[in-house]
């Protein structure tokens, strides 16, 4: 067991050899628990990951302009 400071504001600094091994240097996530906090490396996406469940918008197939008059326009 490794026992680290907690700087004056809040801060804690992990020895650089946890950081790599642990995969922590893109950023954690930490969650408070019973016996204290638990520090996880945090999942990295690309913004194709981010898109990837938004909706794609389509076309119409038909468009109906029946109903718009001059005044439903928006310059």
């Amino acid at each position: 067991m490794k026992t680290l400071a907690l700087e004056t504001d809040y801060k804690i600094k992990l020895p650089l050899d946890w950081v790599k091994e642990l995969g922590l240097e893109s950023g954690i996530v930490i969650e408070r628990t019973d016996d204290g906090i638990l520090i996880r490396p945090c999942t990295v996406q690309t913004w194709d990951e981010v898109y990837a469940e938004k909706l794609i918008i389509g076309t119409p197939s038909v468009l109906d302009l029946s109903e718009v008059s001059g005044d439903d326009l928006i310059f």
